[in-house]
């Protein structure tokens, strides 16, 4: 498994790097001037100035070549000095956003904690439902549980989460009003009561993301389980006389679990994608909204940043799923 592991870290290289210049190349190419947000009264002589400053009137491939130096080494080293303290961040150019001239990745690291805070917790929310969820409905099938389990998980997932979020606003913030409609980024935890606060703020967007997350997931798990509840060595554990729930629990779950763990693995990414309108429709000041403005506004080094950002975590989960296979799996063997 070591070995598996340290050759697909080698093969990932140069995929980011493909992926990289696919989107460096796309964003680049879409019309966009770092001088568009600058005021009509400055010169023309003093836009060429800043355009030139910036390294935007160079050859693509340069501007490719030093995007990337930045992105592979400068970048993840300042990032490694906000997080410890630790003096290893190199003097000398950083990537900044045309918007606000400053870094990108402080920018980012700034927006992270909100996004933690909501997608992270939506997605723990999310598996926590649905895996009891798709095992009783496979235990169960065709019962009473498992037709509304199934009607409420194809509800969730064909409503869109702004329909979703909108509805959940108009219920429970305009008419009961019970949580606040808006999220409050500003806000800091310091005791059990600004604790409470944060937690109403975060069960609207939580619980909207959560209900998404947990339609697909269950659908996963309750096919893999109907597809191991079938299966001979499940008749044969119960002709030994082992106990249904360790049958259910242990033989059939683990065998379960590894179509799912590639659903749960490869969505990671995809939830941070889709949690964009959620973001939107919350106000969470979060890297999704960082994204929005940035595509609005024409930032290009912000969306090259945070697209390559969520390219990375694809990479680093699918290899995580596939590891996650030989543990769960013990005939998958990859030495």
């Amino acid at each position: 498994m070591l070995t598996y592991t340290i050759r697909r870290l080698i093969l990932a290289i140069p995929t980011l790097l493909f992926i990289s210049f696919v989107i460096f190349l796309i964003v680049k190419l879409s019309p966009s001037d770092p001088t568009a947000g600058l005021p009509l009264t400055i010169p023309p002589e003093v836009r060429e100035q800043i355009r030139e400053s910036l390294g935007v009137n160079q050859p693509v491939l340069i501007q490719y070549i030093r995007w990337l130096q930045l992105m592979m080494w400068n970048e993840p080293l300042h990032l490694i000095e906000g997080w410890t303290g630790w003096e290893v961040g190199p003097e000398g150019p950083r990537i900044i956003s045309y918007q606000t001239r400053s870094p990108v990745m402080d920018l980012i690291m700034q927006r992270m904690p909100q996004t933690l805070w909501v997608v992270g917790t939506s997605y723990i929310v999310g598996i926590l439902i649905a895996l009891p969820l798709g095992i009783i409905s496979a235990y169960k099938q065709y019962s009473i549980f498992d037709q509304l389990g199934t009607f409420i998980s194809m509800l969730g997932f064909s409503v869109p989460t702004f329909f979703t979020g909108v509805l959940f606003i108009v219920i429970f913030a305009v008419n009961l009003g019970w949580f606040p409609s808006v999220y409050d980024t500003t806000h800091q935890v310091t005791d059990w009561d600004s604790f409470v606060v944060q937690f109403r703020q975060m069960i609207m967007p939580v619980m909207v993301l959560g209900l998404f997350n947990a339609s697909q997931i269950s659908r996963y798990m309750r096919a893999s389980m109907l597809d191991n509840l079938n299966q001979d060595y499940v008749r044969t554990a119960r002709a030994k006389g082992l106990g249904e729930s360790t049958v259910v629990l242990v033989h059939v779950l683990r065998n379960s679990m590894i179509p799912v763990v590639t659903v749960i693995a490869l969505n990671v990414p995809a939830v941070f994608g889709g949690a964009i309108i959620t973001e939107q429709v919350f106000k969470v000041n979060g890297i999704g909204q960082l994204l929005i403005i940035a595509i609005q506004a024409g930032d290009v080094p912000v969306v090259q940043t945070v697209s390559f950002i969520f390219a990375v975590l694809i990479v680093l989960f699918n290899l995580l799923a596939d590891i996650l296979y030989g543990i769960l799996d013990p005939r998958i063997r990859y030495d």
